[in-house]
């Protein structure tokens, strides 16, 4: 969604000691939640916010994090950041290694098959333009490469695949000169992103746009989904959207690719998963002080490629501010069931299929009401398609602090992937060190003092609450 980006300098601090520690009773075994704002930045007040990450299955120790974060250098610096971990998790650091002034707009990115590649997809500051990017070592401080550019487009959301000759890049996008106001759109590379093709993925007319939100999922047959939303009317805020899901069976790889997926009722590439739902469309804060509009994901199983999972978010009645739907397909998305799970007023839903079946639903959810009103993180986890499930409350934070900087508040999306037997995921949150909050525990880098539950610059003044970026892993139902 676009975003007017606020400059901000970040001072930096060094200090040295081990990371500090809540480990409140009763957590569940195997969880565990980091605080990604590193030691030398403990000063920062900065709302860190739309986190994303990108693994490896080859390689577990290396993590690449992201989130709208400042270079540490301020208003001259000609890059932005990422985070990067070479332990799995445990530790982070940052890199300055994007071409962007400052800061990022959206940014979005996914890992190639040779470590430590990495591909990302940037709204670069200033002008908001499309950088697609690669670098070789995502652990360098060397800027990363750029391969493909253009202006008007909207939330890049960047997927990967290796072959044996190339990685293969989807990004997911909103190209605003797409024709027809047809602007679902994939930019596909066969080669390792050293050329890229728009591919459009709408087939029926629009209101003039589609949706922001346009989500590839790969699994290991190079089956590739992507959900977009069809926006066909607006009243007002309220636009009228169909929740749509096309599919390509070899990777895209052919002249007209994403059309292997029919309707019945037109047979026109795209099965309408939902149709005529009601987006409430706003740029304000409107759910704990975040704005909301593009709440989308999907996920299809790594393994078996014919179960997929997909998760909206729209307005279902006068009492509802936004709601979370996940369905399920089992047959290659050519029908859908009803709402295994809705959630009530909550929004960043994240799906992610772990290599044993297990399901992982990712979202935040504002409970409570005007002071009392609170952020909650949860990862549910199901291993029969969400006939059951069992829940991690991962963050339970207040919602009314700090004030917001900019929107998104914490982000139009956050990040849930899976590798072997654990989730490991991403999202932004009120980074105040108290255990009452991070039910699971909680490490910072940064300085902090539990008892008084401060944030602690590098010589051991108070620091303001703000929005910091939280790494966590979970393990998966056996």
């Amino acid at each position: 969604m676009r975003m007017r980006v606020i400059a901000a300098a970040v001072a930096l601090w060094a200090a040295c000691e081990a990371p500090n520690r809540g480990a409140p009773p009763g957590r569940q075994a195997g969880v565990r939640v980091v605080d990604v704002i590193p030691l030398s930045l403990s000063g920062e007040t900065w709302q860190d916010a739309e986190p994303f990450l990108a693994l490896y299955d080859s390689d577990p120790k290396l993590l690449a994090a992201s989130a709208f974060t400042p270079n540490p250098g301020g208003s001259a610096s000609a890059t932005a950041p990422i985070f990067v971990s070479n332990d799995g998790g445990d530790s982070w650091t940052l890199r300055n290694t994007l071409p962007s002034e400052v800061m990022t707009a959206d940014i979005t990115h996914a890992v190639g098959g040779n470590p430590p590649v990495l591909y990302a997809g940037i709204l670069k500051v200033p002008g908001v333009p499309l950088n697609e990017l690669k670098t070789g070592d995502f652990l360098s401080a060397a800027k990363m490469t750029l391969q493909a550019s253009r202006a008007d487009i909207d939330q890049p959301f960047v997927r990967t695949t290796a072959i044996a000759s190339a990685d293969r890049v989807y990004v997911g996008l909103n190209d605003f000169d797409a024709p027809d106001g047809r602007t679902a759109t994939v930019d596909v590379s066969l080669d390792g992103g050293a050329t890229y093709t728009s591919r459009r993925i709408e087939t029926r007319n629009t209101l003039g746009q589609n949706g922001p939100s346009i989500r590839p999922a790969v699994a290991q047959d190079h089956t590739v989904y992507v959900a977009y939303f069809g926006w066909r009317s607006q009243a007002g805020s309220d636009v009228t959207s169909d929740v749509v899901v096309v599919r390509d069976d070899s990777g895209a790889t052919g002249a007209t690719p994403f059309r292997d997926l029919l309707d019945p009722s037109d047979h026109l590439a795209g099965r309408l998963v939902a149709t005529h739902v009601t987006i409430p469309w706003s740029n304000a804060p409107t759910l704990g002080q975040e704005r909301i509009g593009s709440t989308l994901s999907i996920a299809v199983n790594p393994l078996h490629s014919d179960t997929v999972y997909m998760a909206w978010a729209d307005r279902v009645g006068t009492g509802d501010i936004y709601t979370v739907h996940l369905r399920r397909s089992g047959d290659r998305g050519a029908t859908w069931s009803g709402d295994r799970r809705t959630v009530t007023n909550a929004t960043n839903a994240s799906l992610a299929v772990a290599a044993n079946g297990t399901v992982g639903l990712l979202y935040q959810q504002v409970t409570g009401s005007g002071d009392a009103s609170r952020w909650v993180t949860r990862l549910e986890r199901s291993r029969d398609g969400f006939a059951t499930h069992e829940d991690v409350v991962l963050a339970d934070v207040p919602a009314t602090t700090p004030a917001f900087q900019f929107l998104p508040y914490i982000g139009d999306y956050n990040g849930l992937l899976a590798r072997g037997n654990v989730f490991l995921g991403i999202f932004s949150a009120n980074n105040a060190p108290d255990s009452a909050n991070f039910p699971q525990g909680m490490v910072y880098q940064r300085r902090v003092d539990f008892p008084t539950h401060r944030l602690l610059d590098g010589s051991g003044a108070a620091v303001a609450v703000s929005i910091d970026p939280f790494f966590f892993s979970v393990p998966v139902l056996p």
